[in-house]
């Protein structure tokens, strides 16, 4: 089957293992691509986790620390395409130690391996959960409620995801967290980004409830144990 994307990719789902290992094969992803135009790439299936409590001096830039990951969790070479940590760094509390990461795999055996087993990063024993996408907040206005993006935003001016001011959140100031104001709950205390947010919560419970992947810990695959 064959699935248009918002950004104009297209998802092929193919009906057995010994076609995709044809189309993985560099000779005949060259000839299947000449059908679509000189610009057209295939992009590889990823899987991304969300790893929780992560030490700080990890660097996830580094492939030596990559490269660390990989082999302590005893995976194999590459498995890990990138790493990022969820929150930007200049958002992090004075005492923070710990952070949580997006880490991206290729295969569906190594994200399940570190869900089941959990991983080592920087001496520190971790575990990791499928990252599912969130609900779209609107980054002009803040809200949940219009499935719209900040370009198709009917708000003529923008609202500060921090502060809840009139003016870009990149742009704000406050860097006190009890300053903060949530554009979407209307209260002090927490911002319109943070994951504490009760509108978020809610809208997020909703989301999850209706997205099939979020009903399986682990991504499927032929081991009856990932069901």
């Amino acid at each position: 089957s064959a699935r248009k994307l918002i950004h104009s990719g297209i998802l092929y789902e193919l009906n057995n293992s010994a076609s995709a290992t044809w189309l993985n094969t560099p000779g005949n992803r060259s000839t299947f691509l000449e059908q679509f135009g000189a610009e057209v790439i295939i992009k590889d299936r990823t899987y991304n986790l969300i790893i929780e409590n992560v030490p700080i001096s990890f660097n996830p830039t580094s492939p030596v620390a990559t490269s660390d990951i990989e082999r302590k969790g005893g995976l194999q070479p590459k498995s890990v395409i990138k790493a990022r940590y969820i929150k930007p760094i200049e958002r992090r509390s004075p005492n923070q130690r710990t952070a949580h990461i997006a880490l991206t795999l290729n295969s569906k055996t190594s994200a399940n391996q570190i869900i089941r087993h959990g991983i080592s990063i920087e001496g520190k024993k971790v575990y990791g959960r499928k990252l599912l996408p969130e609900p779209t907040r609107c980054l002009k206005c803040h809200t949940f409620n219009g499935g719209h993006i900040a370009a198709e935003c009917q708000q003529e001016h923008d609202t500060c995801g921090t502060c809840g001011d009139k003016h870009r959140t990149a742009e704000c100031k406050v860097n006190d967290a009890e300053a903060y104001h949530c554009a979407n709950c209307k209260t002090d205390g927490h911002a319109a980004w943070s994951c504490e947010c009760l509108t978020f919560i809610a809208k997020w419970e909703t989301y999850k409830n209706r997205n099939d992947k979020a009903q399986y810990v682990y991504f499927p695959t032929e081991d009856p144990l990932t069901w």
